[in-house]
């Protein structure tokens, strides 16, 4: 009896292995290159069959940025900034192997630097962007997610003394912003909303 239950057991076992494995072995490479748009060499992008589509799967790291103008004046002073991006993220294409969506999340990290004082704020930023096509490998249309930390900072003294967070929706197509939510004084300054937005940064590294 206890043979049997055991036999039977591993049958069990056996079938919900093939019916786990069944999938991931009936994947079939793609070549990225064949796909409209391809993703771009140093996407790294490992693509392959999957159900009625083709799914591409990506890691890389931009070149770092060190001490470039960063468009932020405080007073007379330019601050300079500093920056690591990294990405991980999936392109999902049709059947046709046309791109569908694009849906990756990035890490940055970096520094904002008074080249005056000398004084130095850290900052961060983690978000998750969805590119979800209008039209089936045309990049220039749909509407692009965009959620998350966009940016925190700290001052020398290890506080923080700005953050950047929410939503932006905008139209591809258009390339305007629909709609955004939460608080972005990065957006408020650059855009000339408000002019003073950024003053807490500035204080810190004055």
């Amino acid at each position: 009896m206890r043979s049997t239950r055991l036999v039977r057991a591993l049958a069990g076992a056996l079938i919900v292995l093939a019916v786990t494995v069944a999938p991931a072995s009936a994947r079939t490479a793609v070549d990225p290159s064949t796909l409209n748009p391809p993703p771009p060499d140093f996407f790294n992008a490992v693509c392959f069959t999957s159900g009625s589509g083709i799914i591409c799967t990506l890691a890389f790291s931009d070149p770092d940025i060190v001490d470039e103008p960063s468009g932020i004046v405080c007073g007379s002073t330019e601050l300079l900034i500093s920056v690591s991006r990294s990405v991980v993220g999936k392109r999902f294409y049709d059947a046709d192997g046309n791109l569908l969506q694009r849906h990756f999340r990035e890490s940055l990290d970096g520094t904002f630097t008074n080249p005056d004082t000398g004084s130095v704020a850290t900052w961060t930023q983690h978000d998750t962007i969805i590119h979800d096509l209008g039209v089936p490998g045309d990049l220039a249309t749909g509407t692009t997610r965009i959620a998350g930390l966009l940016t925190r900072a700290w001052g020398p003294s290890g506080g923080t003394v700005i953050t950047d967070v929410g939503t932006f929706f905008v139209d591809e197509s258009a390339g305007e912003l629909i709609r955004s939510g939460g608080q972005h004084p990065f957006d408020a300054y650059f855009s000339g909303s408000d002019p003073d937005a950024l003053e807490p940064l500035c204080d810190a590294v004055n």
